[in-house]
């Protein structure tokens, strides 16, 4: 990463670990490191180490690691500059505008994505407002959101005219090539291009920093298909890991810890204007292991509430496997009423609405309700045999062994059979797929064919730069491990002012290394050894295998050494004599 006085400024004043926090509350002190899941893949066991000594975080699932500015990027989907000037602003440090020297080609490119997508909702927004938008204003109205709400939300009315964005895009002086990458325009058959956008009410979907990244857009026609369209996915936007309306209820989601999970636009603005503000949707119905990944970093407490209907009944039973298989409690609510939630709120009233989410479900409980719901007689033996074994495919699913035995009773004594019989049918039940999991591809780690020794001297050095200069007895020569020999070659060359935040300057100096320097910076090895007692016995000791290495190679050759050589054996045997180790 770039450094500057101002970027130092920044790391001065602030520590990665309450920057972490800000987006992994449940991240917890282990050691002299700190650990959570990872925010960045899926996985039910800590793998993601925060390091406050070194200013660094590393997944060792993943693979991803850096500084706070690293991470920001990468998290927030931000280039540096954006990254600097958001941490600028925790830190209180003046960040001024004239850093794009530190810009990318793609960094640029995503700088101007977000200003055309920002133009682009402002032009949505307009149109809303202009005497072309009068039937979406009705519709709005309608469905009884207030102006304030519209506005928060940024909706907007696409013209029905096929190319009215694009012109203006083009007066602008933004590239067809640019409109396409962004979504906002899409070609037709002939080579024609036009507007992705016409005659829709527009929702635009931010990014969790506020950044508007893509659009959906619902048609007043009800003849017309799709009924909702979202923007295709792009370098910012992607669908299985963006939740509407996040970036509105995140502030209440952090505070409270609870967050309710609706089926659309229209449900997550609607619950907002009535005050339920920690409600978010996502892009349909279909959750994802990275939904659930990163609602898993914020709430402790999640409800879903789809529509009451068939589908929405289904799609919140698949939402509840997806939480679980991802080892994270949720419970399930249904209005029972036929409405959709903003609807309800409407008729009802927050009080109401929130006495339902109080009486949310847990899955088991809510598939069984449903089950015998409107049942007028009992169920026969084999009903009762073929709804057990379809609940027992959800109680396999729960990783919690002891809620799984909550729920064996709960099936036995609510079917009326006996609890061993529902044991033994469990362990016939399938599990989840594990193979349909995603699970990310595990980061190529050449340090794992790196010798003890060697990987745990550079532990050491990265650990405590100041005993880089104790190393120095040594030659990356005197290593046996290439990469090993690289990367302590490029510690000792490190200058002094350089030093101090060794990992971060020796990731900058090797970017293709960064990963696996991060993972050896986060090790804790403290108060396996003191630092410079182990480092003066790690250097006497890679020293000796190293004459050991020569002599055995120069040994190997005797009768034909040149004299230059003999005289280097007759060196190497006696500095290993006096060593007492021949």
């Amino acid at each position: 990463m770039s450094s500057s006085p101002v970027i130092d400024k920044i790391k001065e004043k602030l520590d990665i670990v309450d920057v972490v926090r800000e987006y992994v509350p449940a991240l917890k002190k282990a050691g002299r490191n700190y650990k959570a899941n990872c925010p960045f893949h899926n996985e039910k066991t800590p793998s993601f180490n925060v390091s406050p000594d070194k200013q660094i975080f590393h997944c060792f699932g993943c693979g991803e690691g850096g500084d706070m500015f690293s991470f920001v990027m990468k998290i927030e989907g931000m280039t540096f500059p954006e990254a600097a000037r958001k941490l600028a602003l925790m830190a209180g440090v003046e960040y001024g505008d004239d850093r794009t020297h530190e810009l990318t080609e793609a960094d640029r490119e995503r700088l101007e994505l977000k200003k055309m997508l920002a133009f682009a909702a402002s032009f949505y927004q307009k149109a809303l407002f202009s005497e072309d938008g009068h039937k979406a204003r009705l519709y709005l109205a309608e469905r009884r959101l207030n102006k304030t709400t519209v506005e928060r939300f940024g909706l907007g009315w696409a013209p029905a005219g096929g190319a009215a964005l694009m012109q203006e895009l083009k007066a602008k002086g933004w590239s067809r090539d640019l409109a396409l990458k962004a979504g906002l325009v899409t070609e037709r058959e002939g080579g024609r291009t036009g507007d992705t956008f016409r005659g829709r009410i527009m929702f635009p979907i931010k990014s969790q920093a506020g950044d508007a990244i893509a659009f959906g857009g619902r048609v007043l026609d009800p003849e017309a298909q799709p009924k909702y369209l979202n923007s295709p996915e792009t370098v910012l936007f992607s669908k299985r890991r963006t939740l509407y309306g996040l970036h509105e209820a995140l502030p209440e989601i952090r505070r409270s810890g609870r967050l309710l999970l609706l089926e659309g636009y229209m449900d997550v603005i609607g619950a907002h204007q009535h005050g339920v503000t920690w409600a978010v949707a996502p892009l349909g119905t279909s959750l994802t292991p990275e939904h659930a990944s990163l609602i898993g970093r914020y709430a402790k407490d999640t409800v879903v509430m789809f529509d009451d209907d068939r589908a929405g009944i289904q799609a919140s039973v698949r939402a509840a496997e997806v939480f679980m298989d991802a080892g994270l409690y949720v419970r399930l609510a249904n209005l029972g009423t036929g409405q959709d939630p903003d609807e309800y709120l409407n008729d009802n009233g927050r009080e109401k609405f929130e006495q339902v989410l109080a009486a949310a479900s847990d899955p088991l409980d809510f598939r069984m309700d449903l089950f015998f719901k409107g049942r007028k007689t009992p169920p026969s033996s084999q009903e009762k045999a073929q709804a057990i074994a379809a609940l027992l495919e959800t109680v396999a699913r729960q990783s919690d062994e002891i809620l799984k035995s909550e729920w064996v009773k709960s099936v036995a004594g609510r079917f009326g059979v006996a609890e061993d019989s529902v044991l033994k049918q469990l362990r016939k039940a399938p599990g989840p797929d594990r193979r349909q999991e995603r699970r990310p591809e595990k980061p190529a780690a050449p340090s794992r064919a790196m010798p003890a020794l060697e990987r745990g001297f550079l532990q050491l050095l990265l650990g405590d730069p100041s005993l880089i200069e104790q190393a120095s007895a040594l030659t990356p020569g005197d290593l046996s491990d290439p990469l090993a020999r690289e990367l302590f070659s490029a510690l000792l060359a490190l200058p002094a002012e350089k030093r101090g935040r060794a990992p971060a300057a020796l990731a900058e100096a090797l970017p293709e290394r960064a990963g696996l320097i991060m993972e050896l910076s986060v090790a804790d090895i403290s108060g396996e050894t003191d630092g410079r007692q182990g480092a003066a016995g790690a250097v006497r000791m890679l020293r000796r295998f190293s004459l050991e290495r020569r002599w055995k190679a120069l040994k190997a050759r005797l009768g034909s050494l040149t004299p230059a050589e003999l005289e280097e054996f007759r060196q190497v045997t006696a500095d290993l004599k006096a060593s007492k180790e021949i």
